[in-house]
């Protein structure tokens, strides 16, 4: 099923705050996901990340962060909810990588104090998960009223949720089960300036044309010249994954 290779399914902690009980809960998620077969898995907290606050996308890509993103083969999103939405440093962290999340499967966990368990939060989440170029699972954990869910030793109090985790995690690991196998097999015409063969940097085979993403300019030339486009390369003899920015046709 997962061809030899272990998945690699990292659970992003999405919040900074002093106190905040939502790392309980990401603790829980990375616990189950590393008992589940043929899966890799670690908690990266975005407290961490050593993203600056006075410019924002690629400009403050912290190089370990994505070096994790284009090694995952998905992702599961660990967001509180605050004010009906999830918190802005994590869109901060998540915005620093592009092509790193194409045709990858991400799959999210709210967190609330409130009964709902951060459904709003995670509806509000969902454009932001398309535009990054990734594909959301239709299964989601919501944890509601989550002081009471665990002691203060950070101990589930409801065993219920390991249950839940697990249904939430099968569906995780189909997909990118799933999906890894059409990032390394199957790709899509190139256009003009894309049709010259990409030779893999890591291990030499040709890779696969498998996505174009319109994207911002990243030059002033760029701006000036017109609309540019990510195009994503997939190797299908290693998974290596590069991406590079043409112009498109008018």
């Amino acid at each position: 099923m997962h061809e030899g290779t272990p998945l690699y399914l990292p659970v992003i902690l999405g919040t900074t705050r002093k106190g905040r009980l939502s790392e309980n809960v990401a603790r829980l998620v990375a616990d189950v996901a590393a008992k589940q077969p043929g899966v890799t898995t670690e908690l990266i907290d975005i407290a961490q990340l050593p993203l600056p606050a006075d410019d924002a996308g690629e400009a403050i890509r912290d190089a370990g962060f994505a070096e994790k993103m284009e090694r995952a083969d998905g992702l599961v999103v660990v967001t509180p909810e605050y004010n009906h939405s999830f918190p802005g440093l994590l869109k901060h962290a998540l915005d620093s990588c592009l092509e790193q999340y194409i045709h990858k499967p991400v799959g999210l966990i709210g967190v609330a104090a409130g009964p709902f368990g951060g459904a709003r939060c995670i509806q509000s989440f969902l454009p932001v998960m398309r535009e990054l170029g990734l594909v959301t699972i239709f299964s989601d954990v919501y944890f509601g009223s989550v002081h009471e869910l665990f002691d203060d030793a950070g101990r589930l109090r409801d065993e219920s949720y390991v249950r839940r985790t697990r249904d939430f995690l099968d569906e995780l690991v189909w997909m990118a089960t799933t999906l890894r196998w059409g990032r390394r097999r199957v790709g899509v015409e190139a256009d003009g300036a894309e049709a010259e063969p990409l030779a893999c940097e890591v291990c030499g085979a040709a890779m696969n044309h498998h996505a174009n993403k319109p994207v911002d300019p990243r030059s002033p030339e760029q701006a000036a010249a017109g609309i540019v486009t990510l195009a994503a390369h997939r190797c299908p003899a290693c998974g290596h994954g590069e991406a590079r920015a043409s112009l498109a046709r008018a």
